[in-house]
């Protein structure tokens, strides 16, 4: 789970839409009411994130956002309905919704570390979908080989990745990438998709 044991100066942050995806499947398979209400509350979220992204918001004004009381009224009401579902006192539920319940409980913080920074986002599905081609490529060709492949294989997506969501032509980025390697450069942190001197050219 944790990239390291006593958490030195780093922020962790769990996906939203995991917590989301295990309350709306507790809906359709397991038929629990409670779970509108959470569903509704989280999409309230989402919907002000949305309209963030909509307006172009710079990431002091998010964070400015997501401190303001609209939000924090709408985080209240989901922590006060969990810890009253969560209480011994509350009527049995169904394991899908125990299940859900427990898991936003557990990683409450983590959850809702993203409105700490205008920079962080409420999930990581962007970074989801960029390693889907690598978890396509897992699956078909069953071994890399030895532990040197899967290094290589993740160095090569996470470059075809960044390259995407900067803009730039990966084919370019390769052709100059290599040909400053071959000219005798070695200064990486200047070689990156974003770094290297590309104009936006999509793929």
């Amino acid at each position: 789970m944790y990239l390291d044991d006593e958490l030195i100066a780093t922020e962790h942050l769990c996906c939203l839409a995991h917590a989301r995806a295990k309350f709306k499947y507790a809906s359709e398979q397991g038929g629990n009411k409670d779970t509108d209400f959470f569903l509704d509350a989280l999409g309230e979220l989402y919907q002000l994130e949305a309209d963030y992204e909509k307006g172009q918001l710079s990431t002091e004004q998010i964070k400015a956002c997501r401190e303001n009381l609209k939000t924090k009224e709408i985080i209240i009401k989901i922590r006060s309905k969990l810890d009253a579902m969560l209480s011994d006192v509350h009527p049995p539920r169904g394991d899908l919704m125990d299940k859900a319940l427990k898991y936003l409980h557990t990683f409450w913080s983590q959850f809702f570390a993203y409105t700490k920074d205008g920079s962080y986002t409420i999930d990581n599905s962007i970074a989801e979908r960029f390693i889907r081609p690598l978890s396509g490529e897992r699956k078909n060709s069953l071994f890399f080989g030895s532990g040197k492949m899967v290094r290589v294989s993740a160095a090569y997506h996470t470059l075809i990745a960044t390259c995407k969501m900067q803009g730039v032509s990966a084919l370019q980025y390769f052709k100059m990438f290599f040909r400053e390697i071959v000219n005798g450069r070695r200064d990486y942190e200047n070689l990156l998709p974003m770094t290297i001197g590309l104009g936006n050219n999509k793929l």
